[in-house]
């Protein structure tokens, strides 16, 4: 059911960090299904669904599928459930896929306005959205295919608004920019206003990018600028957290969600990925979608915005230590993701891998500059979920990497009291660490990437823990099995085996990345 203010609470995705499944088109469907089905009928009792084109093989008419499929089971759009579709980037695919993609969704929302009179689909996200005008410019062409579509098929589809999907540092910490851009560029070239936005917030990428504690805050900083913003305005901003299961990307589980409620306080709308569904199951699903409402309403503190250009240099501080120590590992890591198997029919690797070239930019520091944008350059990293399982099936939990090195710079840069405001900022971060070095296997580092980089991360790990006041956790002894089976299973040039170890200690950890 929706809440009251009428905005989702729970948005299942079609992610592909599920250890324990894999997922066909066709199969998709019936996920779909069992996403939004109540709890006492067997399903999550999500209210909306996200059905994703972003470098994904989607048919286009899946959308129409999955709206038949839920009415089907008695249950009404708008009412019960949204569809929200995630449109390919056309700056990375072609435009005539995004209008592929419109027009299914179009006819998806005919054939829900004909059923109940009213539309399934009233959002669609655009991805790696950095100005306003990427709104505008999709909010045009989805209301000339609405008109062609009455003119030639007599439907009416309702209002469809863009949900801008921020996922880069710099829109993070900017984001009132983008959105003001967006409100800007609709109602001068479109007459167009909304009543209220919806933002969604992603960490992934951003950590993959600038690593774990840079990310946390990018996002608190985020959601910060958001509330400040929407009451200047007097307008309602609804901004949606797009996390995973596992520290680094997100900690949105069981066990995070009552500090994740803290942490990332005025979140309307949060994602519940596949790992969490199926890896972790009905019960943990239920309890995170409990505390999550609970904590709705609640307030960024706005005080730390008085701090942000010590906020940013701390960012860049972080962001520097954090590539300090992967990118000169890339190569291995890389060739590590491609033994992690695939939950989802995805497009190449190469039109959405990700470059660490502007991350590295961002750190604004010259000497590591010049010592690593000749190894940054070569390398293009698969996405987020690839990547962190990847360093997960090393023994290496992406969340300590640089950790302890950057509360250092930052203690000694900007001083102690700020240190220790910057901590309290993120409550989740202790828990973020407990339980990511109980994924902490140095014989399997030490394998991977040799004995001087192990020691490396050992000193940051050390480091780390003295900041934040908690003993590091050791890996259960079934953990460290699995993890080195994959090590054996690299070392035979046994790839198969390789997978099937990663998947093992992927459903151990409840999320393969």
């Amino acid at each position: 059911m929706l809440s009251i203010t009428g905005i989702p609470l729970a948005m299942a995705t079609q992610h592909p960090d599920s250890a324990s499944r894999s997922f066909s088109a066709r199969e998709e469907v019936e996920e779909a299904v069992m996403d939004i089905l109540p709890i006492h009928r067997g399903g999550f009792g999500l209210d909306e669904k996200m059905i994703d084109y972003e470098g994904k093989l989607t048919p286009y008419h899946q959308v129409s599928w999955v709206v038949e499929a839920l009415i089907k089971e008695g249950l009404q759009p708008g009412e019960d459930f949204l569809i929200t579709p995630r449109i390919p980037s056309e700056r990375l695919e072609e435009a005539e896929r995004q209008i592929m993609v419109l027009w299914g969704v179009i006819v998806a929302n005919k054939k829900a306005v004909e059923a109940y009179g009213e539309p399934a689909v009233r959002y669609i996200i655009t991805p790696m959205c950095s100005r306003g005008y990427e709104v505008f410019v999709l909010q045009r062409r989805i209301m000339k295919m609405q008109k062609l579509a009455e003119e030639e098929i007599g439907a009416k589809t309702g209002t469809i608004e863009v949900i801008p999907l921020v996922e880069d540092i710099t829109s993070l910490i900017h984001v009132e920019k983008v959105v003001e851009g967006m409100r800007a560029a609709l109602l001068s070239n479109l007459g167009v206003h909304y009543d209220h936005y919806r933002v969604l917030l992603g960490k992934s990428d951003t950590a993959l990018g600038h690593g774990h504690l840079a990310s946390s805050l990018a996002l608190a900083i985020a959601l910060a600028k958001l509330s400040s913003l929407s009451e200047s305005w007097g307008t309602p901003i609804y901004p949606i957290i797009g996390v995973g299961a596992l520290p680094f990307r997100g900690h949105l589980s069981p066990s995070g969600v009552d500090l994740f409620i803290k942490q990332y306080a005025g979140y309307a709308t949060a994602t519940i990925q596949s790992g969490l569904r199926f890896d972790m199951g009905h019960e943990a699903v239920q309890k995170v979608v409990s505390v999550l409402r609970a904590g709705l309403g609640g307030r960024p503190p706005h005080g730390l915005l008085s701090e942000f250009p010590s906020l940013v240099k701390a960012l860049r501080i972080a962001t520097a230590e954090y590539l300090r120590i992967v990118s000169p590992v890339s190569g291995k890591v890389l060739a590590l993701a491609g033994l992690v198997p695939r939950r989802r029919d995805r497009v190449s690797h190469n039109s959405y891998g990700r470059s660490l070239l502007s991350s590295l930019r961002f750190t604004a520091d010259h000497g590591l500059i010049s010592s690593l944008v000749n190894i940054v350059k070569k390398v293009r990293f698969p996405r987020a979920i690839r990547y962190s399982a990847a360093l997960y099936s090393a023994g290496l939990p992406p969340s300590i990497v640089g950790l302890g090195r950057a509360f250092a710079r930052i203690e000694e840069e900007l001083g102690p009291d700020f240190l220790e405001e910057l901590i309290s900022l993120l409550p989740l971060l202790r828990l973020d660490f407990i339980v990511d070095t109980s994924y902490f296997v140095p014989s399997a580092v030490k394998r991977f990437f040799g004995e001087k980089f192990l020691s490396l991360v050992r000193d940051d790990m050390l480091a780390a823990a003295a900041y934040l006041g908690s003993e590091p956790s050791e890996p259960t002894e079934e953990y460290s099995l699995a993890v080195m089976s994959i090590v054996d299973a690299v070392a035979a040039g046994d790839a198969i085996s390789a997978s099937e170890a990663v998947i093992r200690a992927g459903l151990l950890r409840g999320s393969l990345g």
